[in-house]
C-alpha cells in the first residue's frame, strides 16, 4: 500500500470515527431485550416523520430520535417534576426549557429501561412525538414510580 493510500485510509477512518454516535451505557440481558421489543413495537411514523433509522436500542424520525436504556439526566434531582404524556412522566431539564431555539432532551423516568427522546427546535411546543411514542412505552417497558 502507497504512503498516499495509507494517508486516504487514515482520513476516512478519522472521518468515520468523528461521525460515530456516542456509546450508550452497558444494560442488563433483561434490559436490552426490553428495548428490541421497544423499537420493534415503535411507530413508522411520529409527527409526521417516516422512521429513518432503528437498532435494538435506536429510532430516528427526521430530527426525532429516540434511545432506550438512557441515563439519568443530570439535572434531574428528588425536587424535579415530570410532565405525564399517555401514562409516561416524562423529564424536562428546565435549563433546556428556557431556549425554545435549542433542542430539547426529553427523558421517561416512570418505566424502565429508562426512554430519552431529542426533541429538535423546530417541533418544540407540541407533544406529538411524545404522544406517539409513550403508548408503546406504556405496552412494552416495565412500569415504576410515578414522577411528581
Amino acid at each position: 500500500m502507497s504512503l498516499w493510500t495509507r494517508g486516504v485510509v487514515v482520513l476516512l477512518l478519522l472521518g468515520a470515527a468523528g461521525c460515530s454516535s456516542p456509546e450508550l451505557p452497558s444494560m442488563s440481558r433483561a434490559d436490552a431485550e426490553a428495548c428490541a421489543e421497544l423499537t420493534a413495537a415503535l411507530p413508522d411514523r411520529v409527527d409526521g416523520e417516516d422512521l429513518s433509522d432503528d437498532t435494538d436500542r435506536t429510532a430516528a424520525w427526521g430530527g426525532i430520535e429516540l434511545t432506550c436504556g438512557a441515563e439519568m439526566p443530570a439535572a434531574y434531582d428528588e425536587f424535579a417534576s415530570c410532565t405525564e404524556i399517555d401514562g409516561v412522566g416524562w423529564f424536562l431539564p428546565p435549563t433546556e426549557l428556557n431556549d425554545p431555539n435549542s433542542d430539547i432532551l426529553v427523558t421517561a423516568l416512570t418505566h424502565s429501561p429508562r426512554v430519552s427522546v431529542l426533541i429538535p427546535a423546530a417541533l418544540r411546543g407540541n407533544d406529538v412525538a411524545l404522544s406517539e411514542i409513550s403508548p408503546v412505552i406504556t405496552k412494552t417497558l416495565t412500569a415504576g414510580e410515578p414522577c411528581l
